[in-house]
């Protein structure tokens, strides 16, 4: 009877495993159409996961990030399936068209099954694909450097008070050191030494040094973000985090991942709670030095030891001007005795100093140092005479166009890096430099103005290649004082989270709220009636939302900068009241739509939407018939044929940037002569391109400064490449030589390539002689940088002038060139992920990570 019930059982199990297979195989091709439009759904689905992937890698990288390895494989592996997909797609459909014109046939009925088990399997795998691109974190926190050198003035007399600070620092029972000292007197160029000494001497023996300008408007949130930024914690979501949960992981990293800390905070004017910020204090690796203008400052942080700046002794207050002033003209005589009468009035100040020197180093003669030395010597209070040095050189600048570009500058927070080339476009939008001469001859002004101001002392130029300036604090203060009638309301970095309270709102005519908590703008009693405001700086706040009526108040408004509110999705209509606008910003938000009341705004003629990844089109542009300036580098909202054909209507436009990501409106964007080469930067997604005539067409293009290429199809060949070589030169000497034009990309800074498979070398940068950044990404096949049979004969090395190179997820490189390069500029390598690339044939001075 066992057996018999076992046996019975056995042949119900085969039974029914037959049965499930038919009924699965005749589901293949049941099922078939209704699988397919399923794999179709689930397709687009993954394709919109892996967008948002990428669009937060974007945002880290853009923050220092590196992503993760196995977000990089699951990008990789989409890429894979869908490629895959599309083909099996295509067969599915020629199945679907033999169905209908021969029905279900033997041959026709096999190809269905088969067809339909592959779209079965594809379908789980895409499945599983999407779920598992679920990411919680898709970067990693990229690593910072131990410490980061730091510029300043020339030094004078500080050897002494270096020397006792070091020893000082460096006494183990020493933790917490304090610098007070008179405002201007040297406090910050002593911190900096401090800082630069760690550099070339200690770096080895700590974890990480991390600098904070402080400032008036303390408060531990600022701190905080600083900080955070310093170790690589900040991101989107920092900000929004509250106090106690930033003081935790900060605690965290110098606690348990770099204790032997250095944190050195300048110019503090009161306690700071460091236990609030997250600075441990007991387990002593650490050091913190700060300075302040106030010794009690130092009593009350309970300092190991606190150190006076003293000012500079008479032969060194001498010898400091002298080489401030020294030139063509020589001091002798009466020059010389007026100005050792100056520099005796300055009170030994480096920062009086170095503001005076500069003010008369083109106004040597007796009677200007005699006038010079009467303003210095009237007051005896050291405060209203700083006030007299700053006014003595701002009075000094003659021209009132020169005067207000150097008041603007006081908009910016404390020691902020102002970006030259945006600071002359503010100056421009607002109308204090005229454009009516031509937009060329409108920045060449800018710029002189701020060769000017920093000749004058009153601005300060940062680092080797001086594209940004910052303001001394004290000079700041005095600028801001300095207002002629026309009030500044200036909080920034003050943890605001609305609007400050204004007694007068007609009385202001510039704002400036940058680096604040500003969520909201609501309606407020307060904007009744009109303000005369110019000049409003929003960015990098927590915009949410713009009451309309804002705008209605507000309708002076020149200048509107509102970047890098990430929050901000839209803008009411009554934005169309600002008809006096002609600078606006909304670089980094996530602006969706444009209001059509965007067409009124008929005096606009700088529109910056780079990085918007949420916006939807830019019709409303047509009716901007001023506009100038157009920037959509990276926007969502690529060029499409409508769009171009707006702004080949726009005959003032003469500075582009813009991203495109279809093949028929690329072809279409080079057949427009005026628009191409008034375009400084191409965001290229999704293309295809040859890269010899990719070479020649861009290449051509004298003003491209930046280019970007995503996921493009780039094909290289070497039967074109030769045909461009015999364009270039009647006579090549080796077949596959280029021999190239040199003005190709002669003002190419920056090239970012990502996810470009095909691409195997790079050897058209042999003609960007001028590049300074250069990241490479997910590019599998790409084997060599420089392609030397190519470059053969090329008689300019490349790389010359390039500053940071990267280069993530190159399976196949194997060198950067044949030959070691000298790259004298080279500041950091960052190479991740690069099997084959074994050694790096590089001569350069710079780091690696």
């Amino acid at each position: 009877m066992g057996n018999t019930i076992s046996i019975s059982f056995a042949a119900d199990e085969i039974f029914l495993s037959v049965w499930d297979s038919l009924t699965a195989r005749a589901d293949f091709i049941l099922k078939f159409e209704d699988n397919l439009i399923y794999l179709k759904k689930v397709l687009e689905d993954l394709r919109a996961r892996r967008d948002d992937v990428l669009y937060r890698i974007d945002a880290e990288e853009l923050k220092g990030g590196k992503r993760l390895a196995s977000v990089a494989r699951w990008l990789l592996s989409v890429q894979t399936i869908e490629t895959e997909s599309n083909l099996l797609v295509n067969e599915a459909s020629e199945v679907q068209q033999r169905l209908s014109a021969y029905g279900f046939c033997s041959n026709n009925i096999i190809s269905t099954y088969g067809c339909g088990k592959k779209i079965s399997k594809m379908l789980k795998e895409v499945q599983f694909l999407f779920f598992r691109g679920d990411f919680e974190m898709v970067a990693e926190t990229a690593l910072p450097p131990v410490v980061i050198s730091r510029d300043h003035w020339p030094v004078f007399g500080l050897d002494t008070t270096l020397e006792k600070t070091w020893k000082s620092l460096m006494d183990d029972e020493n933790r917490v050191l304090g610098i007070y000292g008179m405002g201007g007197v040297g406090k910050t160029t002593l911190l900096t030494l401090i800082n630069n000494k760690f550099v070339y001497e200690m770096k080895d023996i700590v974890d990480v040094v991390i600098w904070v300008t402080v400032s008036k408007d303390v408060y531990v949130e600022k701190i905080q973000d600083d900080v955070g930024k310093r170790l690589g914690l900040y991101d989107e979501n920092w900000r929004t985090k509250p106090q106690l949960e930033k003081a935790g992981k900060i605690n965290m990293v110098l606690n348990y991942l770099k204790p032997r800390f250095v944190l050195l905070l300048d110019d503090l004017w009161e306690k700071v709670n460091l236990t609030a910020i997250g600075i441990p204090l007991y387990r002593r690796k650490h050091k913190i030095v700060f300075t302040t203008r106030f010794r009690d400052v130092c009593r009350s942080m309970c300092v190991d030891d606190d150190i006076k700046v003293e000012f500079l002794s008479k032969e060194d207050a001498f010898n400091f001007f002298n080489a401030i002033v020294r030139g063509p003209h020589m001091l002798n005589g009466e020059t010389l005795f007026l100005a050792k009468e100056i520099v005796e009035s300055c009170h030994g100040l480096p920062l009086v100093l170095l503001v005076v020197g500069k003010s008369l180093s083109s106004r040597m003669t007796v009677h200007e140092l005699r006038h010079a030395r009467d303003i210095l010597q009237y007051s005896p209070d050291i405060n209203k005479k700083l006030f007299g040095v700053v006014k003595l050189s701002y009075d000094y600048l003659r021209e009132e166009q020169v005067k207000l570009c150097f008041r603007y500058c006081a908009l910016f927070p404390d020691e902020y890096a102002i970006r030259i080339d945006e600071l002359v476009e503010y100056w421009i939008g607002e109308g204090i430099i005229d454009d009516q001469d031509g937009r060329r001859t409108a920045i060449h002004r800018g710029y002189y103005i701020i060769g000017t101001l920093v000749g004058a002392g009153l601005l300060l130029k940062d680092g080797e290649s001086g594209q940004t300036v910052h303001m001394h604090d004290i000079i700041r203060e005095m600028a801001l004082k300095i207002n002629d009638g026309k009030r500044f309301v200036v909080e920034t970095d003050a943890g605001l989270r609305k609007l400050p309270v204004v007694r007068d709102w007609t009385t202001v005519t510039k704002m400036s709220l940058m680096n604040n908590e500003i969520e909201s703008i609501l309606d407020d009693p307060e904007f009744l009636g009109q303000a005369p405001l110019v000049t409003l700086f929003l960015q990098n706040n927590k915009l949410v939302e713009i009451v309309g009526n804002f705008f209605v108040v507000m309708s002076s408004l020149v200048v509107l900068d509102l970047s890098r509110n990430l929050g901000l999705t839209e803008l009411p209509e009554e934005i169309s009241m600002l008809v006096a606008l002609r600078y606006l910003s909304l670089l980094g938000t996530r602006i969706k739509v444009l209001p059509e009341g965007f067409r009124k705004l008929g005096n606009l003629i700088h529109f910056d939407l780079e990085f918007t990844s949420s916006l939807q089109s830019l019709n409303q542009i047509s009716s901007l018939l001023k506009l100038q300036v157009l920037r959509f580098y990276g926007s969502a909202a690529a060029l499409d044929s409508v769009t171009l054909n707006h702004l080949e209507g726009l005959n003032d436009l003469i500075f582009l940037t813009i991203t495109i990501n279809e093949d028929s409106v690329l072809t279409e964007f080079l057949g427009c002569e005026r628009l191409k080469h008034c375009t400084q930067g191409l965001y290229l997604e999704g293309l295809q391109v040859s890269v010899p005539s990719f070479a020649a067409t861009f290449g051509a293009l004298g003003c491209l400064r930046n280019l970007e290429m995503i996921n493009c199809d780039i094909i290289d060949s070497k039967t074109e490449w030769q045909v461009v070589t015999r364009h270039q030169s009647p006579t090549p000497t080796h077949p596959n030589q280029i021999t190239p034009s040199h003005t190709w990309f002669k003002s190419l800074l920056a090239v970012v390539i990502n996810s470009c498979e095909q691409l195997r070398d790079l050897t058209w940068l042999i003609y960007a002689a001028n590049l300074e950044s250069l990241s490479i990404t997910f590019s599998p096949k790409m084997e060599e940088l420089i392609y030397q049979k190519i470059a053969t004969g090329f008689e300019v090395e490349p790389f010359q002038k390039l500053q940071y190179l990267r280069l993530y997820y190159l399976d196949e490189l194997r060198s950067i060139h044949s030959h070691p390069l000298s790259f004298p500029r080279l500041q950091k390598v960052d190479i991740k992920y690069c099997p084959k690339l074994l050694k790096l044939p590089l001569i350069f001075p710079g780091r690696i990570d």
